[in-house]
């Protein structure tokens, strides 16, 4: 059985909550003015609790350090499970602690960038092999198409390793060196290592095979968190732009400017957002976007711990002016997808097709602790620009779509009639 993942070192693993509404700041108290996105490494300087607080923590902690008898976790474990503990106390599943490891990969997810090689890799079996990217930094180095890994740095590939564990030792800081050591049939020069492949081929005698360590610096790459196209396979749709936005990041914004600039080049009089899926991400990126499409007016009300209430509002200025656009969503679509989607449909610019969102209405700050854990607290609600509270409840589309059926043709069809009307 041949079961492939591929991965650009590159692809960030799927955090299971929702967590679109995150902003991020740095630990140092009072906070300064709010703003979103990702920061550096934070100074914590936060209020020293009472020591006679602690002296039941301490008490029970150096009872079970004396008197358990099997395995005790080493320290590290001890004070991740204190903290997990802390944060459970508070009963709100956004309220949440990730270790050092988790903590990173989702760091880089939001930022939709980390630090790589420049490759995809494939799993087949219990083996790995590389597929490197045209002028990327695996590819100068030398390696070449269906290279088989057979260690990291100092760490050997195993037939029990995770294609998350492989990615996570081929990334990492930015400017760092990492070695790899792969094997190939000898004398290769564009073929790849014939593992048991698909086609049921004899795969290569080990006396065929050599082994080559690279030495290869990590660069910037980014994830897309967006793929772009018009529905050209047919004439009467092919003035259509869609849009698939599977993940919020801080390129987002960015992504969709060149997005909307090629499908308007191309001739798109009309758009389809699609956010079915979508659990969200970093405010800031969904409000960029929502001001692409706005020319004024509150795209998102905020309600803090203290009762007040910011607005966050469109500036001067869209990417299409009025082309029609539909956004189409599901139960999937969660957060900062919500907060998009219910700007545009508040202020009428888009229509929603598809299911109920999710229903997730609350803000996170997102801390960098000193050990690059990280710790996110729900600092906020948010409100539509309507005054709509969307937490448990969602939004509800103006042209729903049974749950399972296809919510595209529907979306189609009623862009084609939006357009014929103009």
């Amino acid at each position: 059985m041949r079961t492939i993942g591929y991965y650009l070192l590159v692809i960030c693993c799927v955090v299971v909550a929702y967590v679109a509404g995150i902003a991020s700041y740095p630990i140092v108290y009072p906070l300064a003015q709010p703003f979103f996105g990702f920061l550096g490494t934070p100074m914590l300087n936060a209020p020293v609790p009472d020591p006679e607080d602690m002296t039941v923590f301490w008490e029970a902690w150096h009872l079970l350090d004396r008197d358990f008898y099997g395995t005790k976790p080493d320290g590290s474990a001890r004070r991740y499970g204190a903290i997990h503990g802390l944060v459970n106390a508070f009963a709100d599943p956004y309220t949440r602690y990730e270790e050092p490891v988790q903590s990173i990969i989702s760091g880089e997810q939001f930022c939709g960038c980390f630090g790589g090689i420049g490759a995809t890799i494939e799993q087949v079996e219990s083996t790995f092999l590389l597929h490197p990217l045209p002028e990327q930094p695996a590819a100068v180095a030398g390696v070449l198409d269906g290279d088989r890994l057979l260690q990291v740095d100092e760490t050997v590939i195993t037939a029990e390793m995770t294609i998350d564990d492989v990615v996570r030792l081929v990334r990492g800081e930015v400017g760092s060196e990492v070695k790899v050591v792969v094997q190939r049939p000898a004398l290769a020069t564009t073929t790849a290592v014939n593992v048991a492949n698909a086609s049921g081929a004899p795969a290569t005698p080990a006396s065929q095979l050599e082994t080559l360590s690279f030495v290869i610096e990590r660069v910037e790459l980014q994830t897309p968190s967006m793929e772009w196209r018009l529905l050209d396979d047919d004439p009467a749709t092919a003035m259509i732009g869609y849009v698939r936005h599977s993940q919020f990041t801080a390129n987002s914004p960015e992504e969709m400017r060149r997005a909307l600039a090629e499908l308007q080049e191309r001739g798109a009089k009309g758009y389809l957002l699609d956010l079915r899926g979508n659990p969200g991400g970093p405010v800031d990126a969904a409000l960029q976007m929502a001001d692409m499409w706005l020319e004024e007016g509150i795209l998102l009300i905020e309600e803090h711990a203290n009762g007040e209430r910011e607005e966050f509002r469109a500036e001067a200025g869209t990417a299409v002016g009025d082309a029609p656009l539909l956004v189409i969503v599901d139960a999937g679509s969660a957060s900062a997808s919500e907060i998009l989607a219910g700007a545009l449909q508040d202020h009428g610019r888009a229509q929603l097709v598809g299911e109920q969102t999710y229903g997730k209405g609350s803000v996170q700050l997102r801390y960098e602790l000193a050990d690059s854990s990280s710790l996110y607290v729900t600092n906020a609600q948010w409100f539509t620009p309507d005054h709509h509270k969307i937490a448990g409840t969602g939004l509800t589309p103006d042209i729903p779509v049974e749950a399972g059926a296809d919510p595209l043709p529907v979306a189609v069809t009623t862009l084609l009639q939006l357009l014929a009307n103009q």
